[in-house]
């Protein structure tokens, strides 16, 4: 069934930019997953970008079964099992729509999932809409330039004047990287924590693909080697990742020219018929993630 707009009269009253980010949450993902006290809970607090949230599957610590960290390194004194599957949401990325995301995942999986608060507002929504030219979504590119370069290069031989090549990543190098970004790096170069899964949604695909970016040039070769073969899994953005990273299944709804104006059309990846680039499941037209985690055979 889907959610109709007297539902909305149930959620909290806010104002501002936390209100616009909250509500933009509330039609692109499922937070009809999260209970009345969670989501009460989660919209008042401060959306710290690089903060986690782990979420446990609903309902499995009564009805708040979510716990926030500041931070990578408040996350990892803490007790218990390491976490080792993640998500990165997108437009709105609200802690509400942060968890929502991990949500579905942990309901999937039946385990905790983290989720990376990405910070994205009604700003970065808009210049996504109007022209998809971000910062993230430049450097991105340039990752696949320069990517397209050196396997030219290793496959016919083309000398390529290496200055070009050099100044070709600096530039990827240079660009801002997120504390979104970071704190995922932290949790890659964790060298007690091998991590099974990340996932991301919209511009959060960007956010993964510059801290995977970040990992395979810094020279730890631990951290490559341990993370390699962990599953990537995007939707509604199609983005260019360091070919270490191998076992990555990306989606794009056949209905989306959102996301795909911030999308490397050229690489591989699934269409999803009739889907459009929100995953609120109540709502007509979306991409439903628990299929997409289904078909990747997890």
């Amino acid at each position: 069934m889907f959610t109709s707009f007297s539902n909305f009269a149930n959620y909290p009253v806010f104002s501002g930019a936390k209100a616009r980010n909250t509500m933009l949450d509330w039609f692109f993902y499922d937070v009809g997953g999260l209970t009345a006290e969670e989501r009460s809970e989660l919209v008042r607090e401060r959306d710290i970008e690089g903060s986690i949230l782990v979420v446990w599957p609903k309902g499995e610590r009564g009805d708040v079964s979510v716990r926030k960290f500041d931070d990578y390194e408040a996350l990892r004194a803490a007790s218990g099992d390491l976490v080792t599957r993640f998500t990165i949401a997108g437009v709105g990325s609200s802690d509400v729509g942060a968890a929502a995301f991990a949500r579905t995942v942990a309901n999937h999986f039946g385990c905790p999932v983290g989720a990376i608060v990405a910070g994205y507002g009604v700003a970065d929504l808009l210049s996504e809409a109007m022209g998809g030219w971000f910062v993230l979504g430049g450097a991105n590119r340039v990752l696949q330039m320069y990517q397209d370069a050196m396997d030219h290069q290793t496959a016919d031989q083309a000398v390529e004047p290496q200055a070009t090549l050099t100044e070709r990543r600096k530039d990827a190098e240079t660009a801002e990287t997120g504390d979104d970004s970071i704190a995922l790096v932290s949790l890659l170069t964790d060298k007690d924590r091998q991590i099974e899964l990340i996932c991301g949604h919209s511009k959060g695909c960007l956010s993964i693909a510059s801290a995977l970016d970040s990992l395979a040039q810094s020279g730890k070769t631990d951290a490559i080697e341990r993370q390699k073969d962990m599953q990537i899994i995007t939707a509604g953005a199609v983005v260019a990742l360091p070919q270490v990273f191998r076992n990555v299944t990306q989606n794009l709804g056949e209905l989306d020219w959102f996301g795909g104006m911030n999308s490397r059309l050229s690489l591989d990846y699934t269409t999803v018929p009739g889907a459009w680039h929100h995953l609120n499941t109540t709502l007509p037209g979306h991409l439903d993630f628990d299929e997409v985690l289904e078909s990747a055979a997890l």
